[in-house]
C-alpha cells in the first residue's frame, strides 16, 4: 500500500529529524518563492488580476494573506490560488531535473497559507516543506523513464502540476497535522482534483500561470476535506484506476515511493532559477553568456551559435516566438537575447523585445539538436547545455555548462540569492525590508507564527512603488 506508506512517513516526520542542509534549503526555498511572487503580483497583469480574484471571491474570510496586494486578507484556498499562480508567474520555479517537476509554486503557497491560518510554528512549515517535496519528488521519480518526459509531455499533459497536487495536499495535510487515516483520504481525494494540460504554453495563455495556482489551491480542500472525514481512496496511485494507470499507462516502480524514507531529502536535488524560463534552456544559455563576456564578442559579428540541450519537447525549438510564454519556452530565443543583450532577466521577456529586429535576426543564426552523450555525462541530475558559435571571420568559439547557476552542484550563494530577491522586487519593496524578511525566513526555525513574513510580503501593492533607498 504505496499511498498508506507515504502518508505514514508525513504524518510522523519531525523537524529533528531533518540535517541542516534540508532545512537551509527549506527556508531558502521560500525565499525564493517570496522574491517570484511579489515580482509577479506587482508588475504582471495576470498577478494583479488573480489577486483581485481572490480577494473579492474569498467570502469574506481573512484567513491568508494574499502576496503583494496591500496586505489584503481572502479564505486559504483561495490565497493559495492567487499566490500560486504569483510563484509560478514567470517561469521562476525552482526545478527537480530529474523529473520535469516545479515544486515550490505547486508546494509553497498552500504550506504558507494553512500555517498563516492555523498560526503554525516556522519548524512546522518546514516540517510540511520538506514533507511536500518529498511526496511530490517520489512521485514523478516512481514513473518510468518510458513514460517520464516526452511521452507524457507529448500528450499534453503539464506533469507539475498533476503531480504537484499530491506534493501541495502533503505539506498542507503536515501543517495542520493529519494523522495517517486523514492523510490518506487527502491524498485520495488529490488525486480525484489533479489536472493540468499544455494548451496554454502554445498558446501564450494565461492559464500556464494558473497551473501554479491551481494546484496548491486544490491541495488546501484536499487536506481540508481529510481533515472533515471526507473518506477518499486509500489507493489514489497505485489502485486499479489511480494515477499511474491514467496519466502513466500503469508503467511505475512502486519501490521508489517508498524505499530509503528518511535517509535524505529530495529537497536537496532541486536547483532554484537563476534566469526566468524553461529549464532545459538555462546551461545553453549561461554557456553563450559565458563565451561573450570572455571573448568580448558582439552579436553582430556572429555568423551562427550551435546549441546541444536536453529537449523534451518540439516548442523548446521554434524560431516563431509571439509570446512572452513562447519566448520563455524557446531555445533560440533565450539565446538570441543572450547575444544581442548580453544577459537573460526579466527584462528580455518583455512584449517589446519579442519584435526587437535584432533580436529577431539573430533567432534566425541559432540552431539547435538534441545531444545523448552530453545528456548522458551530466545524468538525469541536471539538464546539460553546450553552444558553439561561429563568427562570420570563421573563428569558433564552444563552451559546455554541465551544472546551471542554481543547480546544487553550482549553488547560489547567500549574496546572489539576496540580490536575486532584490532585483525582482525593486521598486516594489526597499533593501530595508529585503533584508528584513531574509532574516526572518534564514530564523524561521526560531518563529511562534509566520505572520511577519506574511505580512511584509502582502504590504506591497502594483499601484503603489515605493522610492529606491
Amino acid at each position: 500500500m504505496s499511498t498508506r506508506e507515504l502518508a505514514e512517513w508525513v504524518s510522523s516526520l519531525s523537524y529533528d529529524d531533518l540535517p541542516e542542509s534540508t532545512i537551509l534549503k527549506a527556508k531558502s526555498v521560500v525565499f525564493d518563492c517570496l522574491g517570484a511572487s511579489i515580482f509577479t503580483g506587482c508588475r504582471k497583469q495576470w498577478g494583479k488580476t488573480i489577486a483581485e480574484y481572490a480577494s473579492i471571491h474569498g467570502g469574506g474570510q481573512p484567513e491568508a494573506t494574499i502576496i503583494a496586494s496591500g496586505g489584503r486578507k481572502t479564505l486559504a484556498s483561495q490565497a493559495a490560488l492567487a499566490n500560486g499562480t504569483m510563484a509560478e508567474g514567470f517561469e521562476l520555479g525552482d526545478v527537480h531535473p530529474g523529473t520535469a517537476t516545479r515544486p515550490f509554486p505547486m508546494i509553497l503557497p498552500a504550506a504558507l497559507a494553512l500555517a498563516e491560518t492555523r498560526k503554525r510554528c516556522g519548524k512546522a512549515l518546514i516540517e510540511a516543506i520538506v514533507a511536500g517535496y518529498e511526496v511530490n519528488t517520489r512521485i514523478a521519480t516512481a514513473i518510468a523513464i518510458s513514460q517520464r518526459g516526452r511521452p507524457m509531455l507529448s500528450r499534453g499533459l503539464y506533469v507539475p502540476s498533476l503531480i504537484g497536487t499530491f506534493g501541495g495536499t502533503a505539506a498542507a495535510g503536515k501543517v495542520i497535522g493529519l494523522p495517517v487515516k486523514e492523510m490518506t483520504w487527502a491524498f485520495g481525494i488529490a488525486g480525484a482534483l489533479t489536472g493540468g494540460y499544455f494548451q496554454g504554453h502554445e498558446e501564450g495563455a494565461w492559464t500556464r500561470r494558473l497551473n501554479g495556482g491551481m494546484t496548491p489551491s486544490r491541495a488546501v480542500t484536499a487536506a481540508l476535506l481529510g481533515e472533515r472525514g471526507f473518506v477518499g481512496p486509500e489507493r489514489p496511485l497505485e489502485g486499479e484506476y489511480g494515477f499511474y494507470r491514467v496519466f502513466a499507462n500503469g508503467e511505475y516502480d512502486p519501490q521508489v515511493l517508498v524505499d530509503g524514507l528518511g535517509q535524505s531529502y529530495k529537497i536537496e536535488e532541486t536547483w532554484l532559477k537563476t534566469y526566468p524560463m524553461n529549464s532545459t534552456l538555462h546551461s545553453s544559455a549561461e554557456a553563450l553568456l559565458t563565451l561573450i563576456k570572455a571573448n568580448g564578442l558582439r552579436h553582430a559579428d556572429i555568423a551562427e551559435i550551435k546549441a546541444s540541450f536536453l529537449e523534451y519537447v518540439p516548442i523548446l525549438s521554434k524560431k516563431d516566438v509571439k509570446t512572452v510564454v513562447s519566448a520563455q519556452f524557446s531555445m533560440p530565443f533565450a539565446l538570441a537575447v543572450a547575444a544581442v543583450r548580453g544577459k537573460v532577466t526579466v527584462d528580455e521577456f518583455e512584449e517589446k523585445v519579442l519584435t526587437d529586429t535584432d533580436v529577431l535576426a539573430m533567432i534566425q543564426r541559432v540552431n539547435c539538436a538534441y545531444d545523448a552523450e552530453l545528456v548522458a555525462r551530466a545524468g538525469l541530475g541536471s539538464q546539460p547545455g553546450r553552444v558553439t558559435v561561429t563568427m562570420r571571420d570563421g573563428r569558433s568559439f564552444t563552451q559546455e555548462v554541465l551544472y546551471p547557476k542554481g543547480h546544487p552542484k553550482n549553488p547560489m550563494n547567500v549574496d546572489e540569492l539576496k540580490a536575486k530577491f532584490k532585483g525582482l522586487t525593486a521598486g516594489f519593496v526597499s533593501e530595508t525590508d529585503c533584508d528584513r524578511i531574509y532574516d526572518l525566513v534564514i530564523n524561521l526555525d526560531t518563529a511562534s507564527d509566520i505572520a511577519p513574513i506574511m505580512e511584509l510580503c502582502g504590504a506591497p501593492h502594483p499601484e503603489r512603488p515605493v522610492r529606491a533607498t
